[in-house]
């Protein structure tokens, strides 16, 4: 027996796996620790919290750069340890090594129903014709702390079957005079692949599969990305750095390429919403209603948006506008903390509410601009605390041209407030112009809509909600016209990235001959109008109305109640 209690092949046995286990260990040991310190692998410092969402960052990118402060784990996408991180100046890399983009499945949503008979009626209809149809339940009831709030449950009739994105949107084309089509992708296979992760002085570097997450290990634990794109889904997307809490989590995205997503409490989330959403400088009020807002939208929103993808909900206009640490500020923290689990409810049941940011005077039926419920809480009615306030008929061509021509005295004319955006707002948001020659609008529109309508005539309102949005166009050109439905995909055909909204009115000047040479948009408000007007909300705070109150001007029939 040998010293140590071992017989001779044993002991040498037994300093081979040591030495094995001492090489494993400094191998995943980062380079900021001693060689003591590096024996040890940082636990994270708690479990998930049972109310963190997953929020998308960012998509398509080939590398990413970014540093720790606090201590991290690093994990693989099953949790499993692969090294710790300390504090360092020293920036970190993950490059894609290698990878394979998803595989899909495309079909043409037509349309999305509250009730499942109503969206069995639209499918027979197409099947009827020899289109083959399926309806997609999305959503469910919504819990929160095992209570069931609310139900955001859509049936959703896809159209089609097709292994190539290009047939599907040939096919789209079809259905643009009865419909407002959108291409819908389902994962056949996620896209695979290594990433290596070293620093920038190369010092070591080790490969992952498919991806890694970022854990914290110490209570001041963030990491910052350097030169994430911003405004995404605009025409200019600015680069800034963030900072993030939480677990920040790298994978494949669906071409192949990195994405990030950021894993915390839902708190802390609206800490990053708030202000990136509202101004700090509005008053603490209308700052209370906007995170009482928020925080209903990300309940009632998870499960229906972002189906094919690693995430909850993204970090843009899309869904809600969230920058991290970046932006924090203490009022917005304040009225975050102030209103911990407030939520916005019509009777039991959470509100899928909504908001923007000048609804120009006047606020639109939810279900005039998406296809949801109709639903007495989203119901359209004048920004005006004036209950005597003569507006005109805003469905009418000659009520909107009069409106939006005009400066009335609504709660969003922010004109004489002192308030962040009073400045230069109502040139740019409350009311607005916007010009096109013919030749770019018809360059826009073929660009934006994948259809070419030759040479472009006029462009004739048919639909119009009760604010004044446009619902419905038609776009007269040589080659053919063009229906157009919904505000968003409205705003977004006519325009290099979007119209501020679709209350607008359009004006044609013609050269001696009769021939279009500019397009003028005239319109009002910033947004699609549903909901709270975020500049309302603010006058009304001015003048010392509280919180709930804004709620039940923007919500009727509501009320705020406390979830958790």
């Amino acid at each position: 027996m040998g010293e140590n209690g071992l017989s001779p092949p044993r002991a040498r046995f037994a300093a081979i796996l040591a030495g094995i286990l001492f090489a494993l260990v400094n191998m995943v040991s980062p380079d900021s620790l001693s060689q003591t310190e590096s024996n040890t692998f940082i636990m994270p410092l708690k479990p998930p919290d049972p109310l963190a969402i997953r929020v998308g960052l960012l998509e398509d990118y080939e590398k990413l750069t970014f540093s720790f402060s606090g201590q991290y784990c690093i994990e693989s996408l099953a949790g499993d340890p692969v090294r710790s991180a300390a504090p360092s100046a020293v920036k970190w890399r993950a490059r894609v090594e290698q990878s394979t983009p998803a595989q899909f499945l495309f079909s043409v949503l037509a349309n999305s129903f509250s009730k499942q008979a109503d969206a069995l009626v639209l499918a027979e209809q197409f099947e009827s014709d020899g289109t083959h149809a399926v309806v997609r339940q999305i959503g469910g009831p919504i819990e929160v702390e095992g209570r069931v709030v609310g139900d955001n449950t859509l049936y959703r009739v896809q159209v089609g079957n097709f292994r190539a994105e290009a047939d599907a949107v040939k096919f789209a084309e079809t259905l643009y005079d009865d419909y407002a089509p959108r291409i819908v992708r389902e994962v056949l296979r996620a896209a695979q692949g290594t990433i290596e992760l070293f620093d920038a002085e190369l010092i070591e570097s080790f490969t992952v599969k498919n991806g890694l997450r970022l854990v914290p290990a110490s209570d001041d634990a963030a990491v910052t990305v350097y030169g994430v794109r911003t405004g995404s889904g605009f025409h200019y997307e600015p680069v800034e750095d963030r900072t993030y809490g939480g677990i920040l989590e790298i994978y494949f995205d669906h071409t192949g390429q990195l994405a990030a997503v950021n894993e915390i409490p839902i708190d802390t989330y609206l800490k990053g919403v708030v202000p990136s959403e509202m101004p700090a400088g509005f008053p603490a009020q209308a700052l209370c209603a906007q995170a009482i807002i928020a925080r209903s939208v990300v309940l009632s929103e998870k499960g229906i948006k972002h189906l094919n993808d690693r995430y909850d909900i993204c970090a843009h206009v899309h869904c809600q506008v969230y920058s991290g640490l970046t932006q924090e500020d203490r009022r917005t923290n304040a009225a975050v903390e102030a209103t911990r689990g407030q939520v916005l409810v019509n009777g039991e049941r959470l509100v899928m509410a909504h908001y923007s940011a000048v609804c120009g005077g006047h606020t639109e039926d939810a279900e005039a601009t998406w296809a949801t419920g109709g639903n007495g809480a989203l119901r359209g009615h004048p920004c005006s605390c004036n209950p005597d306030a003569n507006l005109p008929d805003l469905t009418t061509e000659t009520g909107v041209r009069q409106w939006v021509n005009s400066t009335p005295d609504v709660c969003c004319n922010l004109a004489g407030l002192d308030l962040p955006v009073s400045a230069d707002y109502s040139r740019r948001h409350f009311r607005w112009e916007i010009s096109y020659s013919r030749t770019e609008l018809e360059e826009i529109i073929r660009e934006k809509t994948g259809v070419d309508v030759g040479t472009l005539y006029d462009i004739l309102p048919v639909k119009r909600g009760v604010s004044g949005r446009l619902i419905e166009i038609e776009i007269l050109g040589s080659r053919r016209n063009l229906r157009v439905q919904r505000e968003l995909r409205i705003r977004r055909g006519l325009h290099k990235s979007a119209l501020p909204s679709s209350c607008f009115v359009v004006d044609v000047v013609s050269d001696a001959d009769g021939m279009p040479m500019e397009i003028v948009f005239t319109g009002a408000g910033y947004g699609h109008g549903v909901g709270l007007c975020q500049c309302g909300a603010a006058r009304q705070a001015a003048e010392e109305r509280a919180c709930e109150d804004i709620l039940r001007f923007y919500f009727p029939e509501t009320k705020v109640v406390k979830l958790y």
